[in-house]
């Protein structure tokens, strides 16, 4: 018994792959100028403390469409699994996890820098990849893959991590990371950030890619301006999440459709309802927890926790497919 189907992969889209491409591409960057639109409309913006309750809901369910992306990992290996291996695998899968969880909630700080850090790169070079492979040009290169990778994933990250409500919010659900969000280290992440979007503009200028500069400043209005909640929960499902399963539905099947889109999504529900239903069951047992904040924060814990043996195994399954093309 085989786990996975897989086809070779390429930056050269297939025919009848370029539309689904194209509509993949155009549903993030439209969802994200609408999320700026609509958070300036309802007043719930970067500088509002809360989220108003019409667009609590849409955050939410946002955030759970984009969570199977990171539950099919075992596609992205190197070789189809048995079901002995894919038992190993998930093993492994689990502990990784198991450990992240515990060393964000025993030692937040640094554990929050290295996951943080870990996610700007993860979504930058995310992005990078799938525009390269959904658009079928050759795949950056050198520093200017890592800048852009830099300014793509911290535009949507950091940004909003850094607005006046996420900052208010990240000290209330962990007190020891209000030591991370001063005044003084706002304004300097803020300024990195910005330095490196105009870099990245420049270059772009350069590679006459005008579609990439409109996503870019469409990211960096996003992270300046829209609710952080409903930021972030809009990215990460019409952005981030919908372009990697784009990419595995052609890497899986050897073409893009709604139909592999739909395949791909779908083996990763399963994964959704189980993690739903262990968190629940672990929220709901815990004495120890008591509040808001800290059931956030406990929440927050295992969802870092779960990207991190996804960020190790995307991060190879990148260096595969660049030496593949590259050869």
């Amino acid at each position: 018994m085989k786990f996975k189907s897989a086809a070779p992969s390429s930056n050269v889209v297939p025919r009848g792959s370029a539309g689904a491409a194209i509509a993949i591409l155009n549903i993030g960057l439209f969802a994200v100028i609408l999320t700026v639109l609509v958070s300036v409309a309802f007043r719930s913006t970067a500088l509002t403390p809360e989220t108003p309750n019409g667009l609590l809901p849409i955050a939410i369910v946002a955030l759970a469409l984009g969570v199977p992306h990171g539950a099919v990992d075992q596609l992205i290996l190197r070789r189809a699994l048995t079901v002995r291996q894919f038992l190993v695998f998930g093993l492994g899968y689990v502990l990784i996890t198991a450990l992240a969880i515990a060393l964000i909630i025993t030692a937040p700080i640094p554990s929050f820098l290295v996951v943080l850090a870990g996610t700007v790169w993860h979504f930058g070079t995310g992005d990078v990849e799938a525009t390269a492979v959904l658009q079928g040009t050759p795949p950056e290169k050198g520093l200017v893959r890592v800048v852009l990778a830099l300014a793509l994933g911290s535009a949507p990250v950091l940004l909003p991590l850094t607005s006046p409500a996420s900052a208010s919010t990240l000290a209330l659900i962990e007190p020891q990371l209000s030591q991370l969000v001063t005044p003084g280290a706002i304004f300097i992440v803020r300024i990195a950030v910005f330095i490196v979007i105009g870099v990245s503009v420049a270059i772009l200028i350069g590679q006459r890619k005008y579609r990439a500069i409109v996503e870019l400043l469409a990211l960096t209005a996003l992270g300046c301006l829209a609710s952080p909640l409903l930021a972030f929960a809009i990215y990460f499902s019409l952005w981030h999440a919908i372009r990697h399963t784009a990419r595995l539905a052609q890497h899986t099947y050897g073409y893009l459709s709604a139909e592999t889109l739909g395949l791909i999504f779908r083996r990763g529900v399963a994964s959704l309802i189980g993690f739903i239903v262990v968190v629940g069951i672990l929220v709901t047992r815990s004495s120890t927890l008591t509040s808001a904040g800290e059931l956030l924060w406990f929440g927050l814990a295992i969802v870092w926790g779960l990207t991190v043996p996804h960020m190790i195994l995307v991060a190879a399954f990148d260096r595969r497919m660049r030496s593949s093309v590259t050869r």
